[in-house]
């Protein structure tokens, strides 16, 4: 059973097809590659289409191209159907729990069960959003970058924009075109351009092998420094021509104003909350899967819960194991503990 109809999940089906196991996906969604389709409408990965494939089905987009969140997720379902993955639709698990060494699955609808299990549900399950005391004025339009779509959502006026990771910082962009806006960020961004030498920095990566290097290894280590790093230099250019005011972390609310750490204070009309995400394992309900603070106990995968594995968190063997580029590789690894 794997959990989970993701990247890392179809990634997972390929193999298990692979060895003619019997198996299922199940997945919350309606479709097939919808949290990439809901993600907000401009968004561009900036890697490369040569490593945002799956295992034996090439994504088709031309090398050197830049794939849209929309032609990743039409990939995700031509991936399932070309290889016929026996995918189950509006599946939300409530429960996984462990008898006699078979787990029970439960779902809104039905139970399963099975011998063994890989949750492969991703990293990025709730929005957070922190909390403040007080909060911000009412009349202030507040959205999560999960429910972000375009400028037109926000009212005219000021924008804050709190975090920047690589989509806080396309999103910053976008709505610098159409609003005032101001970023505030718990330290100053790091740049890194796509391309060095001529080359993709994926390029550099793979030939290297540093995406690939376990993270307790010197490169992984030195990649893991380097998490905060945003990649083009879009902003970077925004905030050199002063069309993004950059701010210091957001301290709290004065209504109707926003403090920050310097001091400084001004009124905004929305804010928009690049803040990342929480993992949820509420449903797991297995001894010894997790560990007292909510996350997945386990070594590149596999957990010490027997029959238990993981696939697609962060960081789970290497710095790609999160992205597509890294769900075949860490599906084939759990494949060969699995047979």
């Amino acid at each position: 059973m794997v959990i989970g109809a993701g990247q890392a999940g179809l990634a997972m089906g390929y193999y298990l097809q692979q060895q003619d196991k019997r198996f299922l996906l199940l997945d919350k969604n309606k479709a097939v590659g919808q949290s990439w389709a809901e993600r907000y409408r401009s968004l561009r990965l900036f890697t490369p289409a040569a490593y945002c494939h799956l295992p034996g089905w090439p994504l088709s987009s031309p090398n050197g191209t830049y794939p849209t969140k929309d032609q990743i997720a039409t990939y995700l379902q031509e991936y399932a159907r070309h290889f016929q993955l026996p995918v189950l639709l509006n599946q939300t698990v409530s429960a996984l729990t462990k008898n006699g060494g078979i787990f029970q699955v439960q779902t809104q609808q039905q139970v399963f069960q099975a011998r063994q299990v890989i949750i492969a549900t991703g990293p990025f399950q709730t929005p957070f959003v922190p909390t403040f005391s007080p909060a911000p004025a009412s009349g202030i339009l507040q959205l999560h970058s999960s429910a972000y779509q375009e400028p037109g959502q926000l009212p005219p006026g000021k924008v804050l924009v709190v975090g920047a990771g690589n989509s806080g910082a396309q999103i910053t962009v976008e709505l610098s075109q159409t609003h005032e806006v101001n970023l505030s960020v718990r330290k100053p961004p790091r740049f890194s351009s796509l391309r060095k030498l001529g080359k993709s920095v994926f390029w550099w990566a793979t030939k290297t092998g540093a995406i690939f290097a376990p993270p307790h290894s010197f490169l992984g280590k030195k990649m893991l420094r380097q998490t905060d790093v945003i990649y083009g230099r879009e902003l970077e250019q925004a905030l050199q021509k002063k069309s993004i005011t950059l701010r210091p972390e957001l301290s709290r609310f004065n209504v109707p104003e926003a403090l920050f750490q310097d001091g400084s204070n001004t009124a905004f009309s929305s804010i928009v909350w690049c803040t990342g995400f929480q993992s949820d394992y509420s449903w797991l309900q297995v001894k010894n899967a997790l560990d007292p603070g909510g996350q997945p106990l386990h070594q590149e995968g596999i957990s010490p819960v027997a029959g238990l594995f993981y696939l697609g968190l962060q960081w789970q063997r290497s710095r790609s194991s999160a992205l597509l580029l890294g769900a075949g590789r860490d599906a084939h690894f759990l494949a060969q503990r699995l047979a």
